[in-house]
């Protein structure tokens, strides 16, 4: 049924070079038929966000399945037709995404943006930039260019602290766990 629903969809990634991000890449290009995935990655020195992709997710070793099944060169061809690499940033305003990304993005019907700095020992400043603000900058761009894709925002098994069955979703401030925090103050502060 997911696969069905998700089938012919442009859908964005963050988080593609990471272990939850490629492990999900591959399973929408296996499961679900004809879907176009636009990974927003950040280019390193001196890798291209296209480099990045090749040498960190296509060889990865997650991908053996799918290359088995189809063959080396047809695995090749479903990826460079299906794939589309964009330089970005989630830690930027904007994306840090040029003419040509923020069209790529504007074209999306589902965002997941799975990108997270996952070291417990980040720098306060990077983790608060990267996880807590992405996804704001995310949302901020979509509607600034006027566009709803659906967007779907992975997190860490710990957002509902030390808790044991359901985890409702409910603004904080409406619940017992309000202490009275404002998040943009804690950004100022981290900053």
């Amino acid at each position: 049924m997911i696969a069905q629903s998700l089938a012919n969809k442009r859908i964005a990634v963050t988080g593609g070079t990471g272990f939850l991000g490629t492990a999900l890449i591959e399973r929408l290009l296996r499961s679900v038929p004809d879907c176009e995935l636009i990974l927003l990655v950040r280019p390193g020195r001196p890798k291209s966000p296209a480099e990045r992709v090749r040498r960190e997710i296509i060889r990865n070793d997650a991908f053996d399945r799918l290359r088995d099944e189809l063959g080396k060169e047809d695995f090749s061809r479903m990826f460079e037709r299906r794939v589309t690499a964009i330089a970005g940033d989630v830690a930027t305003d904007g994306l840090g995404l040029d003419d040509e990304g923020r069209a790529a993005l504007a074209a999306a019907d589902i965002v997941i943006h799975s990108a997270a700095a996952v070291a417990f020992d980040s720098p306060l400043d990077l983790a608060v930039e990267v996880n807590l603000l992405g996804p704001t900058r995310i949302a901020a761009l979509c509607h600034e260019l006027g566009v709803t894709p659906h967007l779907v925002a992975v997190s860490t098994c710990y957002v509902a602290g030390n808790r044991r069955g359901n985890a409702p979703e409910e603004l904080v401030s409406a619940g017992p766990f309000d202490i009275g925090l404002s998040w943009r103050a804690e950004v100022e502060a981290a900053r």
